[in-house]
């Protein structure tokens, strides 16, 4: 298929994706104040399967990307895409802990990666090098 036919595809169905994700806020399950634990996972189970479908569909489009690049950020840590993918392995960064984007040749691309994309095998081979952006 062609990429960017796949990509165009993965806009429509992310924009539905969020369409559900926003009805599925509005039905959400009551919270229980007495229970707040109780209540965050029943609101987890309600909105996980529209959750995954949201990271898959940003995966695939990660993916297949174009990367457009722009100066380096003054913030955020330069790091190889191997000491990065040491460091996510060794539980070093989750993805609570913020993001990076692909860098090639000091400028920075409009791709983001996140440690999650590691074990989903979404690791784009056409970098070498990212930049992490903390909390």
């Amino acid at each position: 298929m062609d990429k960017e036919k796949r990509l165009a595809e993965i806009e429509v169905e992310l924009e539905e994706v969020y369409e559900e994700i926003e009805a599925l806020e509005k039905s959400e399950p009551p919270y229980d104040e007495n229970d707040p634990q109780g209540s965050w996972e029943k609101y987890r189970a309600h909105m996980k399967p529209a959750w995954r479908k949201e990271a898959k569909l940003g995966r695939e489009k990660r993916m297949l990307m174009t990367p457009e690049f722009d100066e380096l950020s003054d913030f955020g840590d330069v790091m190889s895409l191997e000491h990065f993918l040491e460091c996510v392995n060794e539980g070093g960064f989750i993805d609570y802990d913020g993001f990076g984007r692909y860098v090639r040749d000091g400028k920075e691309s409009n791709i983001e990666i996140y440690p999650s994309d590691i074990q989903h095998k979404s690791v784009r081979d056409d970098f070498d090098t990212i930049i992490w952006f903390n909390r």
